[in-house]
């Protein structure tokens, strides 16, 4: 499967993951995302995201990370090491995430070496 076929599954993965993350139903995530349609409507486009048969636009797939409370790359990442170096990463206060990546970079050159 190429990774542009791939995508509507990786986002339902994480989505889910992000989801269970937070403790939070389908349907109390389809509350806060849906504020103007009723709570069953949110958790049915929920559900439908993450069994892949719909997919969410950019617009979307950012209110749902913000309020998941993770970055948007989150839930595109494709692995799982990845993904979970993301959600720490994203923890990080700014100045110890300026000396990560300056570690991550200094590591990736000596890969290419």
């Amino acid at each position: 499967m190429s990774l542009p076929e791939a995508i509507p599954a990786i986002f339902a993965k994480r989505l889910r993951e992000a989801r269970d993350l937070r403790g939070l139903s389908q349907r109390a995530l389809g509350g806060i995302v849906d504020k103007d349609s009723d709570k069953n409507r949110g958790a049915v486009r929920i559900n439908r995201y993450e069994r892949g048969v719909n997919q969410a636009d950019m617009t979307k797939a950012a209110e749902l990370a913000q309020a998941l409370d993770v970055p948007l790359a989150f839930l595109f990442a494709e692995d799982d090491d990845l993904a979970a170096a993301i959600l720490a990463f994203a923890k990080l206060p700014a100045e110890q995430r300026a000396r990560m990546r300056a570690e991550l970079e200094r590591l990736a050159g000596q890969q290419g070496s």
